[in-house]
Formats: structure tokens, sequence, C-alpha cells
């Protein structure tokens, strides 16, 4: 009983892989559409949520194809990487503006 709980947990993991890769898809459309972040990385976000949910249902639908999928998913997943490592290191461009006194 155990046994099957635990994979039962794997599997649902698996299906939440496929909710975390489609959420990247209108994240990477906003970023080609920003003025402040590059817009490569809006595409390498919408490749990466692509990929994702490929993976995942290769995971849950093709479990013996797996390895041969991920080996290839590998370098389109790291989208997310650079998206997270341009924010640390340049960050967005925010034009501050003078507070306007209430009236």
């Amino acid at each position: 009983m155990g046994v099957l709980l635990l994979d039962l947990h794997g599997d649902g993991v698996t299906l939440a892989n496929v909710f975390w890769g489609l959420w990247l898809l209108p994240f990477g459309l906003l970023v080609m559409k920003s003025a402040t972040i590059p817009r490569v990385l809006g595409v390498l976000l919408i490749v990466d949520g692509g990929t994702s949910v490929v993976v995942s249902a290769t995971a849950l639908l093709l479990p013996q194809n797996l390895d041969i999928v991920s080996r290839y998913a590998l370098i389109p997943e790291l989208g997310e990487l650079w998206m997270m490592a341009w924010l640390l290191v340049r960050g967005a461009r925010i034009s501050t503006v003078e507070d306007e006194p209430l009236t």
C-alpha cells in the first residue's frame, strides 16, 4: 500500500510539472512584449514551457521513452535559468516617477 501511494505521488508531481511548464508560455509572451527585458528571453521561456510539457507528457504516457526525450530536452529547459540569471545580474529597468502631492 505504501509503495502504491509513493508511485501515485510521483505521478502527481509529474502531472504538476505540466502546469509548471504551461505557466511559462504566457510569461514568455509578457517578456516578449516588455520593453525592459530582452525578447530573446521570452522566446527561451516559451521554448522551455513547451519542452516541459512534452517531457511531462512523455513521463506520464510513454515512460519507456523518457530517457531519450529528457536527453534532447536538457538544453531547451535552461530558458528559465537564463531569465533568472538576467534578473539577478541586470534586473528590469524601471523608471522612477516623482510622487505628485495629493490634493
